[in-house]
């Protein structure tokens, strides 16, 4: 004989919890997962070399996370960030073992961390320009200078902004023992650094109006400016080091 307690409490019991469970099968089966989802501390695990994709309401790819295919062909344990467009998605991100690079549409790596020596930047390339190595005879007169007691503009270049600092560097002097000169350099009209007299122009220097009236790659001007201070000689100048750097 069954015990009383494990009678169901109607004829009918068995069949209404069975069709209960049907509509929660078929509501479960139809629902769409993890629209708010929040993960606790324990945190999110993929294994087994799986992995996660993010895609936009069209159904394309915005980042994956795992062992994913990177443009020359491998796979690779990682994360990439896609261009959500018409033609399917190229890769504009990814970071795999803590190497960053940037992708142009082509597949061309066009800003990334150096992998092999494992520090520094791998591209682009940036150049460096060469100058005079010496004030001597033999060169003041392919040296830019002046006469002038006034400062007088000698080099200058014009550059989009693309660092908050600059590193400058250069030396001024005259072409003769008498002849003494003053040199300085100038972000957009701005004066930055000076020599003080004969010798050299090194700073670090902030760009004058960054973040507020100069933005970033907006073009700004960099000029050295000499002017003789004593003798009869020419006041020369000359610019070794020019560059962006970071806060």
């Amino acid at each position: 004989m069954i015990p009383s307690d494990q009678i169901p409490p109607g004829q009918d019991y068995l069949m209404r919890r069975l069709t209960e469970l049907e509509r929660q099968v078929r509501e479960l089966a139809a629902g769409r997962r993890l629209e708010a989802a929040t993960i606790g501390a324990g945190g999110l695990t993929v294994q087994g070399g799986g992995e996660v994709v993010i895609r936009d309401t069209d159904g394309r790819r915005i980042i994956r996370l795992g062992k994913v295919p990177f443009p020359d062909g491998s796979i690779k344990p990682g994360m990439v960030a896609y261009r959500t467009t018409a033609d399917g998605g190229t890769a504009a991100m990814s970071l795999f073992d803590g190497i960053f690079a940037a992708w142009d549409r082509k597949g061309n790596i066009v800003m990334s961390t150096d992998e092999a020596s494992g520090q520094g930047a791998g591209r682009p390339y940036l150049p460096a320009a060469h100058f005079g190595v010496s004030f001597n005879s033999e060169l003041f007169g392919q040296i830019p200078g002046t006469t002038s007691g006034a400062f007088v503009g000698l080099l200058e270049t014009r550059t989009p902004a693309t660092h908050p600092r600059l590193r400058l560097l250069a030396y001024v002097g005259g072409t003769d023992g008498p002849t003494a000169a003053e040199g300085r350099m100038l972000v957009g009209g701005t004066v930055v650094a000076t020599s003080g007299g004969d010798g050299w122009i090194n700073a670090i220097v902030a760009v004058p109006g960054w973040g507020t009236t100069v933005g970033y790659l907006e073009e700004i001007e960099i000029r050295l400016e000499v002017r003789r201070t004593a003798g009869t000689g020419r006041a020369i100048g000359q610019v070794y080091a020019c560059y962006g750097m970071q806060s």
